[in-house]
């Protein structure tokens, strides 16, 4: 390109290196989300290893009948048909008390936590069922079940009902739902129950359950009135993602205490009541809100070297703009890497100085000049500060970006209002070796 040459020209092959440089954004973007996806995969190893989510599907006491339906045949005839059936009854109170600890394991780089601990669970049933001409109870054969995933227990318990003891088994019968939260995980509970004599009026049951879980821990609520205790020492529970908020809750970094009281029956059993182990920094949703800024990463050096050659009477090459802006956009593919190492903010700190580092020392070279290596350093402070507080700041960052493009387009104006851009073609640019 000749010194005087056309500056339409070189605005253009600068479009073309925005471009790239996009669409290599753009695929460090796709990295992002790849290595999101690796990390879900891996975590639920985790999961599925430790048993899933605890889930405390329903309590309850189960009544055989036999049926004594009255029939007519094709001749007019009346006669009685026996059908065998069972009757639930939803417990009338329930008592959940859980102590659990946890531990965090890993797969590759990757960490989750699980749990383990005891749960124990006592109940009031209220029988008002009594034989009549259309109905036979077989009261003798009642039994009481709680349907819960046999891979989260460790070891089967026993229950005491109205005071006997009781050994435990699983039923032959499942029922498959949707997780809470986790669209495309099906379950497969059971019933563990256990055989008794059900008297007329309250029937009391408890049991202890030595358990394992992992993600979450839910109880569905079912019966007139519901209570939930729960001890953890994992620091930071999720209430929010549940029907019920806990009515008392203590959280500190050895752990939590929460309480749920739920004094009425909650419809088709469809509400549920616990808690996530939420990870504290999700460092994957920070680094995809991170890679959409990247154009700004591309464009404000280049608007700073545009100024520069209108200032500086220098001319750079387009091969500068590209190593520039490719300096620029490797800060996120840092950032992406040693994130997974390393706490968030020290990789913020490592990338951002490398790339800043490297991008203004490689100005200072090409111009000869050292306060324009200075002045593209206070840029990219600005940049990266605006960034990280935006990143921290998920509420406001739209309101700070819509600011800081304010600024951006202001100081443009501001520098070059007497820029006499009909005769900028005209002005004579010196290369960087000119300028010494």
């Amino acid at each position: 390109m000749k010194k005087t040459g056309s500056i339409v020209l070189k605005m253009v092959f600068i479009g073309v290196v925005v471009l790239v440089l996009v669409i290599a954004d753009v695929l460090i973007g796709a990295k992002v989300k790849e290595r999101d996806a690796y990390r879900e995969e891996a975590i639920s190893s985790i999961y599925d290893a430790a048993g899933g989510s605890f889930v405390i599907k329903n309590v309850e006491l189960i009544v055989p009948y036999v049926h004594h339906a009255q029939k007519t045949n094709y001749n007019g005839q009346k006669y009685i048909e026996n059908q065998n059936g069972e009757y639930s009854i939803q417990t009338k109170t329930l008592n959940v008390n859980a102590d659990v600890v946890s531990e965090v394991r890993n797969v590759g780089i990757y960490k989750a936590p699980v749990y383990s601990g005891k749960v124990k669970i006592d109940g009031e049933f209220l029988c008002n069922l009594k034989n009549n001409t259309d109905y036979t109870y077989n009261f003798k054969k009642a039994r009481i079940g709680i349907r819960l995933k046999d891979s989260s227990l460790i070891e089967i318990p026993v229950y005491t009902i109205n005071g006997v003891t009781k050994e435990t088994e699983f039923g032959s019968d499942y029922i498959e739902f949707h997780e809470h939260d986790e669209r495309y995980r099906v379950s497969r509970v059971p019933l563990l129950n256990s055989e008794f004599t059900c008297v007329e009026g309250t029937n009391t049951f408890s049991t202890e359950l030595n358990i394992r879980g992992a993600n979450s821990f839910r109880v569905y609520v079912n019966g007139n009135q519901t209570r939930v205790n729960v001890k953890s020492d994992w620091p930071s529970p999720g209430f929010t993602s549940y029907d019920y908020l806990p009515v008392k809750r203590e959280i500190s970094d050895k752990g939590f205490t929460a309480e749920w009281f739920v004094p009425f029956s909650a419809g088709d059993g469809d509400k549920i009541i616990g808690f996530d182990y939420k990870q504290p920094v999700e460092v994957y949703k920070m680094l995809n809100r991170a890679v959409t800024y990247g154009f700004l990463f591309i464009i404000v050096p280049f608007l700073v070297l545009f100024l520069y050659e209108l200032f500086m009477k220098i001319q750079l090459h387009v091969m500068h703009y590209l190593l520039c802006g490719a300096a620029s956009i490797v800060f996120f593919l840092l950032l992406l890497s040693v994130s997974e190492h390393i706490s968030f903010g020290a990789a913020y700190i490592i990338s951002s100085c490398a790339s800043g580092l490297l991008t203004s020392s490689y100005v200072a070279a090409i111009t000869k000049q050292f306060k324009a290596g200075i002045g593209m350093s206070g840029v990219f402070l600005l940049l990266y500060g605006y960034l990280f507080f935006s990143l921290k700041s998920e509420d406001y960052s739209l309101l700070i970006g819509s600011i800081f493009v304010f600024i951006i387009i202001a100081a443009l104006m501001f520098f070059t209002r007497k820029i006499d851009w009909n005769n900028l073609g005209k002005n004579n640019l010196k290369s960087p070796e000119e300028t010494e």
